[in-house]
């Protein structure tokens, strides 16, 4: 071989790849090609324009400005500029701040229309000083740049490091060809995503996804950083929805290494795309799937940070803003939509989880929701977005879920009453006809626009029916809760305390039909991560006073079921503090049964499966020492109920309603006042228990004890 040659041979030249530029080169004798060096062309020389007579004066400005910013002009040569920092995407399109301006009257021509959006804002003097700047650093450049990144964003490149190592630990760029699973594997994982994520996630679309991930798979050298951060997204939730046994059939070890493997390579994929200065719409739909996939792994405290991260990403590129008033791609305008809302539902349900209230609902957006149509119905050259279909298509179950955060997001006109209820500081609180009337009217719009086109026989339309009606379910839970009592719900009305009990049960009972759907096993990863905590506490704390009747039977019924559906999850957690003091609220509620059994001369009731089981941990509660809280609402007695039960798969309180294009808002409602996990409230009412007794067997104070008592 000769020695190194300044230049690509001309076949590398010409096939864009890597020439290690010695005669004859590795890639022409692997492809038999003839290997031939020359001398490039010289590159032609630009006509340079006349300078605009002030540029000096707009110069010497600039360059005040970006001192201004800590900026120094004299140390900005146009080769540091230029150079490209170590492992940046070839394939991401950054857009610089100059593009920050609002274009809600100008549409850029079809070929210069630019991918991303940032903050768009009037009254934002930085980003117009941004916008300014760039226009006058270009007027001056010999060679401006015309689809690169801006003269301000490569000064930021060249002068910060993009602190990638501040959000996952990973400081630099880590080689992950060898973490790819082999091909056959990546097609069966992709396959599990299309059928155990994708439908319930919706984020992009999957007939162009597919076709990437093809060419991506035969380069796997060559991929695209951005294109390598979404594949190992979807090997990593792909391996979270596997069933455990399938996932170890197919890589050899148990499925918590394999997905820790992956969430991991995931980690550094993000990293190695550069996360945090991306503007690629694929790194942040990787890091959206990632969120979503670590919700059953992640403490949501945690989680819901980097959900923010999430927010902010989507900012910056500019997804707040609907692309229709951007002047974008019908196609484009569709994915950003997408990903937007998921981004939305996601950062609700984390809030939750975590009790931190939400804080996307704060943020001012205009962004519609998504088109109902079928992904087949999309393509992206596409003039113009189909028409809406009518009935159930593959974004039914999303768009569902999307009605709730956009009726909580018409309703939150007022964004910094974060802690507040259903009104305006300055204004009354809004009554329970209110409530009522609004999550009727939002119940109605879903029931006609979505739940009425739903075939149960179909999984997919089967869980959207569940998931919808519950959601319908835990709002009127919160409207009604005793929280929003004055006395907590001391007063509250017997009746307005078994409409909660119902609610609840309810809740609880839909859960587990979500469970006894053994076609829906491939969405149990998703079904678990919706348990509805709040509901299940409360009915075992009503579960304590009601004793007996249709309410109590029925209720008994669903905790052992849902106690059976999670089983394997709740023997992982039986050294959890949420599952011991869960546990013994369970374990008070039966032991009030059979105490009333005794006090009626009745046989004692057999204690259901759950009971057992949690016994076989506790042991029997004593009945002295007892602790009850004047702040639980269901420590008063309560009647007893005969109320029939409400068919889960009919319509709720529809009556005397009537159609509406739009459902209701309550003026100033904030998202807090929606969450039901008031973590306050629960933790007040969970703790209502003493560890000693849990600990002791209690046998002689038992409801056995004091009926063989009773008989002798």
């Amino acid at each position: 071989m000769t020695e190194q040659q300044p230049h690509s041979c001309v076949t590398c030249q010409r096939r864009k790849v890597k020439c290690e530029r010695r005669h004859p080169c590795s890639n022409c004798v692997k492809h038999g090609s003839v290997c031939e060096f020359r001398a490039p062309a010289p590159p032609r020389r630009r006509k340079r324009q006349s300078p605009d007579p002030d540029v000096y004066v707009k110069l010497k400005r600039a360059e005040e400005l970006l001192q201004g910013y800590g900026i120094d002009p004299d140390h900005l040569t146009n080769d540091q500029l230029d150079k490209p920092q170590a492992g940046t995407n070839s394939e991401t399109t950054p857009i610089g701040p100059r593009h920050g301006v609002d274009t809600s009257d100008v549409k850029p021509a079809a070929d210069q229309r630019p991918k991303c959006r940032l903050q768009s804002s009037t009254s934002a003097a930085v980003s117009e000083e941004f916008k300014h700047l760039e226009e006058l650093l270009e007027a001056s450049d010999e060679e401006p740049n015309k689809t690169g990144p801006g003269i301000i964003q490569k000064a930021y490149d060249v002068l910060h490091g993009d602190g990638s190592g501040l959000l996952f630990g990973f400081s630099n760029k880590g080689d992950l060809k060898r973490l790819h699973p082999p091909t056959i594997n990546i097609f069966r994982l992709w396959q599990t995503y299309l059928s155990s994520v994708y439908p319930l996630t919706m984020v992009f679309h999957a007939p162009t996804i597919q076709q990437q991930i093809l060419e991506a798979s035969t380069d796997i050298e060559n991929m695209p950083d951005s294109m390598e951060a979404l594949m190992f997204a979807i090997y990593y939730s792909a391996v979270v929805a596997l069933p455990p046994e399938e996932c170890e059939a197919m890589f050899g070890i148990p499925q918590p290494a394999v997905v820790n493997k992956y969430m991991l390579a995931t980690q550094q994929a993000l990293n190695n795309a550069k996360l945090l200065k991306s503007l690629d719409l694929t790194v942040l739909q990787a890091l959206v799937i990632l969120l979503i996939a670590s919700c059953n792994t992640i403490d949501p405290r945690s989680l819901w940070i980097h959900c923010g991260t999430a927010i902010r990403l989507g900012q910056r590129i500019g997804l707040h803003r609907d692309g229709s008033s951007l002047g974008l791609p019908p196609f484009e305008i569709e994915m950003r939509r997408r990903l937007w809302w998921q981004i939305v539902v996601l950062d609700t349900r984390i809030a939750e989880l975590s009790g931190a209230g939400t804080s996307m609902l704060s943020i001012p957006f205009d962004t519609h929701l998504p088109s109902n149509v079928n992904d087949s119905n999309l393509n992206p050259e596409m003039a113009q977005v189909p028409p809406e279909r009518p009935g159930a298509t593959d974004m039914t179950f999303c768009l569902a879920r999307y009605e709730f955060g956009n009726f909580l997001k018409r309703s939150s006109t007022d964004f910094f009453f974060f802690e507040g209820a259903w009104a305006k500081p300055d204004g009354p609180p809004a009554s329970l006809v209110e409530k009522d009337r609004a999550i009727d009217e939002l119940a109605l719009h879903l029931e006609e626009k979505y739940i009425v086109h739903c075939d149960t026989n179909i999984t997919l339309h089967f869980l959207t029916k569940i998931f919808t009606r519950t959601a319908i379910y835990r709002m009127r839970l919160v409207a009604h809760h005793p929280r929003r009592h004055p006395d907590k719900g001391v007063s509250m009305p017997p009746e307005e305390k078994e409409y909660l009990c119902r609610l609840s049960l309810n809740i609880v009972e839909n859960d587990n039909l979500s469970h006894s759907n053994k076609s829906a096993d491939k969405f149990a990863w998703y079904v678990n991560m919706n348990f509805p905590f709040p509901a299940f506490i409360y009915l075992i704390s009503e579960l304590r006073h009601r004793t007996r009747g249709e309410l109590s039977d029925r209720g008994w019924t669903a905790m052992n079921e849902a106690f059976r559906n999670r089983i394997k999850y709740i023997a992982a957690k039986r050294e959890s503090p949420m599952f011991k003091a869960t546990s013994v609220l369970a374990l008070k509620a039966w032991q009030a049964r059979e105490l009333d059994a005794v006090a009626h001369d009745e046989p004692l009731p057999e204690a259901p499966e759950c009971i057992t089981t949690l016994r076989s941990i506790f042991g029997d509660l004593p009945v002295k020492g007892k602790r009850t809280s004047i702040s639980d609402p269901s420590s008063l007695q309560t009647p007893l109920s005969s109320t029939t039960h409400d068919d889960h798969m009919k319509p709720d309180l529809y009556t005397g309603m009537t159609p509406a294009s739009e459902p209701a808002t309550v003026s100033g409602m904030n998202s807090t006042e929606w969450s039901p996990m008031d973590w306050p409230y629960w933790d007040e009412l969970i703790q209502n228990w003493d560890p000693q007794m849990a600990e002791g067997s209690g046998q002689p104070d038992s409801p056995q004890a004091q009926a063989v008592q009773k008989g002798s």
